[in-house]
């Protein structure tokens, strides 16, 4: 208990002085408490550093990932990811590797909040983890980020990705990204043909989203799907695009 008061006074002092000497004590001191024997007092320290911000406080939390603990690691990504900024986005990308899924799976969340539209590039290369939870958490932060800039990427993921889940994530969430964008109707044209009905069926779904007279024709292949699922959802979003049109 005494330790943990002596931290929050730590980081009283620490905020307190990041104006004026942002390598100061109090970091310095933090620092040092992320080497506490109590992974409770290291976990308070990883989260004081994320507050304080800072270059210094970036380079500090990259040992912290390495840390045995995990929720230590989980406390050290998401006070990089409050952080934000290139640097820390860098950091980030080392935790994407680590052992846990849990882990990575909050590294996927940081580096979406730790640069939102620039973090897109990053977050591509966590659709190489071999877990599938991961992948699709990656394509639901694209999805939450919600700009055009991964509309290539949810579409590489869609036609490439071995898991049908994954791609049918993929497929549903390119028509809420790029609704105005003509790649989106390019990779959906693809993606309607995919083995898998499910996959199918959401690449139709995600049609419906798009404002571009080229994604009717789309729809008008899948109308002849041999599933009868997706030719009824076919059939449904195309009532709904036709009707739009006569608004």
């Amino acid at each position: 208990m005494q330790r943990l008061v002596a931290l929050f006074l730590l980081l009283i002092f620490a905020g307190g002085t990041r104006a004026q000497d942002p390598v100061g004590p109090g970091i310095l001191a933090l620092r040092g408490m992320l080497k506490d024997k109590s992974p409770q007092i290291r976990v308070k320290a990883a989260e004081g550093l994320g507050r304080v911000g800072g270059s210094e406080s970036v380079t500090i939390l990259r040992d912290a990932l390495a840390d045995k603990e995990m929720s230590v690691r989980i406390a050290a990504v998401e006070a990089l990811g409050f952080i934000g900024g290139r640097q820390a986005m860098g950091v980030l990308l080392t935790a994407l590797k680590d052992g846990s899924i849990q882990i990575r799976l909050r590294t996927v969340e940081a580096l979406k909040d730790a640069g939102t539209v620039s973090s897109i590039p990053l977050l591509a290369q966590a659709f190489d983890d071999k877990d599938e939870s991961v992948r699709l958490h990656a394509a639901l932060m694209l999805r939450r980020i919600g700009h055009r800039s991964g509309v290539p990427v949810l579409g590489k993921v869609a036609l490439n990705d071995k898991s049908p889940g994954v791609r049918a994530a993929a497929a549903q969430y390119i028509g809420k990204v790029g609704v105005k964008d003509q790649r989106a109707v390019g990779l959906l044209s693809q993606i309607v043909k995919d083995k898998e009905p499910a996959v199918r069926l959401r690449a139709v779904e995600s049609l419906s989203f798009l404002q571009l007279p080229a994604a009717l024709s789309i729809l008008e292949q899948s109308l002849k799907d041999p599933d009868p699922g997706v030719r009824i959802r076919a059939t449904e979003v195309m009532g709904y695009a036709l009707a739009r049109q006569f608004e």
